[in-house]
């Protein structure tokens, strides 16, 4: 979920155009559960670049991960909230070396090695010694039209369950049209491992297609929505799961947004606590239970950021 209070700091000198060969990029989050976001929080990002020649970029540091059509900053996103296919699914960050060639106008291609695992994650701690395999991973990102992106990638890495012998990966497709004011976009990834389960999760396969977009009202206020279909491995928690999500944004000023959105869940099994009360076994305080597959949930959001 997003963090209902956020405020995030930009400092960035990035090259302009291709006549300055070098950058430095810092951003730095505060927040509620902002941990949640980034290993290194308060730090959201952090990496110096460089370029060697005109269709040459290198990034080396703790970048965004190139997955998933959403992103960490929720402002940039339709809606307040980041689906399950973002938290679930798709890695936050990575620590290693990005480098983006672009051989066409058309088209980039991204390639990274990374530390950790395909969530950008580190493994856990009974396995990460013995892992020095990096994650590695490739995107190319093919723009027919000035209203159409297209981006297909993978990134695969160790799964920790033997070693630096079995390996898991993660594919990821987008497509995004946008045009004067409104954008609507796919996204679809397919997580899977064939020996072993995926890295700290109990199964093998894993799916999600998101479906969503925004429209911009006036230039203060615009609304966003999104739907999203999860899906794993029969008896795995939490099974299918539906989201439907929709936001209504007012910005009374360029770096202050407020947020008014909705949140409805289903699923196929318990996972959403509830009513009653059961008493927990090792503090005796009286806790909910797991005894409901619906959610839903309102959301007052606000975000606050200085800089780029």
């Amino acid at each position: 979920m997003a963090t209902p209070r956020d405020l995030v700091l930009h400092v960035q000198r990035a090259p302009r155009g291709r006549t300055d060969k070098w950058g430095l990029t810092l951003k730095v989050r505060w927040g509620q559960n902002v941990d949640r976001l980034t290993e290194l929080a308060p730090l959201s990002r952090g990496f110096a670049t460089w370029i060697p020649c005109e269709k040459l970029t290198l990034d080396l540091g703790y970048f965004g991960a190139f997955a998933g059509i959403e992103t960490a900053d929720e402002w940039e996103n339709a809606t307040f909230t980041r689906g399950i296919i973002y938290f679930r699914m798709q890695p936050f960050r990575h620590l290693g070396l990005r480098a983006l060639i672009e051989p066409h106008d058309k088209v980039d291609i991204t390639v990274i090695v990374a530390r950790g695992s395909i969530f950008g994650t580190r493994f856990p701690s009974d396995v990460e010694r013995r892992i020095t395999a990096p994650s590695v991973g490739a995107q190319v990102r093919y723009t027919p039209s000035t209203t159409t992106d297209l981006w297909l990638g993978a990134v695969a890495s160790p799964n920790g369950s033997d070693g630096n012998r079995d390996w898991e990966a993660i594919i990821d497709f987008i497509a995004q049209w946008s045009s004067k004011g409104w954008t609507l976009f796919f996204n679809g990834d397919y997580q899977f491992s064939p020996t072993g389960p995926l890295t700290g999760l109990a199964v093998s396969k894993q799916w999600v297609v998101s479906l969503g977009g925004s429209v911009d009202i006036t230039d203060h206020w615009s609304v966003g929505g999104r739907g999203e279909y999860f899906g794993a491995l029969a008896g795995a928690q939490p099974g299918t799961v539906f989201t439907v999500t929709g936001t209504v944004r007012y910005k009374p000023v360029e770096y202050l947004i407020i947020s008014l959105e909705p949140r409805a869940e289903f699923a196929r099994n318990d996972v959403y606590y509830g009513r009653p009360f059961v008493t927990d076994p090792v503090t005796g305080d009286a806790i909910p239970s797991l005894n409901q597959d619906w959610f839903f949930g309102f959301w007052i959001g606000m975000t606050a950021r200085i800089g780029n």
